[in-house]
């Protein structure tokens, strides 16, 4: 059974240095990616879901905010075997919605 409330609070902070951390724009698309999978890496510890992590469940909370992609698309980080890989897409409806890269997505 995962824990569920550290995964989707691990993805609410993704999600605010996203948004909100201006340091964190300021980095370079690799250099977030690389920020993302460490604390993802950090996070194996706890018995948290990938998926949950790289949801879209963090932009909720924004009512001005228009993002329909998971973290996973954005960050090109697979939700289901973690690497960081090219071509991560949303397979889904708005619920259940998940990032897989071309191989898990077979």
């Amino acid at each position: 059974m995962s824990d569920h409330q550290t995964s989707y609070t691990i993805n609410s902070m993704f999600g605010c240095l996203y948004l909100k951390n201006k340091a964190f724009q300021s980095l370079t698309f690799k250099q977030q990616q690389s920020i993302i999978l460490d604390m993802l890496t950090e996070s194996h510890h706890s018995d948290v879901n990938l998926g949950e992590m790289l949801s879209h469940e963090c932009f909720s909370d924004y009512k001005d905010i228009n993002e329909n992609r998971t973290l996973s698309t954005i960050f090109q980080i697979c939700s289901y075997c973690g690497k960081a890989k090219d071509g991560v897409k949303d397979y889904g409806d708005g619920i259940s919605k998940q990032g897989f890269c071309p191989d898990c997505a077979k």
